[in-house]
């Protein structure tokens, strides 16, 4: 494993210039989730921080007698007013944007950090200084209670590799990276690398954000739960009109990813890639669609095709380039 440098010993005057990590906050209308998130900030070992808290709602919402108070006594949370236009987008973004830090760690308001969680990002940072981006997994919360994932391997992923298993929803997938994971390199962020929207993409603009910073170069990760990512009040897919929706971003997300890609190989083209995720969604769809879609999905495992790539997707998730 990577020998990990020591972390930075910076005094409050340094910090209050620019810390070496910046926590951005979007949030909209979740008090009790957005102190949880703030006070797993506070309660860090890693002192060398700034929180820049970007609240949707303005100075009107039900957020903001919290945040005052927040800010009346530590110095170092910083709230901004979102002027850019309304919606998780331009939020995260505005948010992004305020940060002094060189590296960004972005947390939406229903998830928290684990104890320790920025004392391992500032290793992975010092470490991997020129990465575009540093992930983790994440302790899933969800109703039956939490499923905690534990480990240390770290993987390194070129720009091209980490496209490419985005592309096959490989070991990115298995790892579970969710905009809470990441750690953004700011010089990235400077480049215009920001959330956007994309034809059809609503519901995947997180998908499409990681693609674009994997445009601007390495991904490392750390299989390692160093969030929490509370799942018990998102909303489920129970619509076909819905599924519909998902399965026209899944194109526009997997036509966009292979025209990236420098190296397509053999690798299956788009239209492939999502008639095999369709079958291997099957079993979560089977009764929240109508029959005839199920059928027209169930069947698509007889193209040798949507096979190939079947195996290809199973392949990518059980290896990883890189491993240190």
């Amino acid at each position: 494993m990577h020998k990990l440098q020591a972390l930075p010993r910076g005094s409050s005057r340094r910090s209050e210039l620019r810390p070496f990590i910046s926590v951005a906050i979007p949030t909209f209308r979740r008090p009790f989730g957005l102190q949880r998130a703030i006070e797993s900030v506070q309660q860090q070992d890693f002192s060398d921080w700034e929180m820049v808290i970007s609240d949707d709602e303005g100075l009107v919402g039900e957020s903001c007698h919290l945040l005052s108070e927040y800010v009346s006594t530590e110095p170092r949370i910083r709230v901004v007013e979102n002027r850019r236009g309304r919606g998780q987008v331009e939020n995260t973004n505005n948010a992004m944007l305020a940060c002094r830090g060189p590296w960004i760690k972005l947390l939406h308001d229903d998830d928290w950090l684990a104890p320790g969680a920025l004392t391992s990002f500032a290793r992975l940072a010092l470490a991997y200084p020129a990465a575009a981006f540093i992930t983790s997994t994440s302790h899933l919360v969800q109703d039956k209670g939490i499923k905690y994932r534990q480990g240390g391997e770290i993987y390194v992923y070129s720009g091209q590799q980490c496209l490419t298993d985005l592309y096959l929803v490989g070991k990115t997938r298995s790892l579970g990276i969710v905009p809470s994971t990441l750690l953004v390199n700011s010089n990235v962020v400077k480049a215009g690398c920001l959330m956007r929207n994309y034809k059809s993409i609503s519901w995947g603009v997180d998908q499409l954000f990681f693609i674009d910073l994997a445009c601007h170069g390495d991904m490392v990760a750390i299989d390692d739960g160093l969030i929490f990512y509370d799942m018990t009040n998102h909303p489920c897919i129970t619509a076909d009109g819905s599924f519909t929706h998902i399965d026209q971003e899944t194109v526009d997300l997997k036509r966009l990813t292979w025209s990236l890609l420098e190296d397509k190989g053999a690798l299956p083209d788009p239209e492939t890639v999502v008639r095999a995720l369709r079958v291997a969604r099957l079993r979560g769809r089977i009764g929240r669609q109508p029959l005839g879609a199920t059928i027209r999905d169930a069947i698509q495992i007889l193209r040798p095709s949507v096979l190939m790539a079947l195996n290809k997707i199973i392949r990518a998730r059980a290896r990883a380039p890189g491993a240190i």
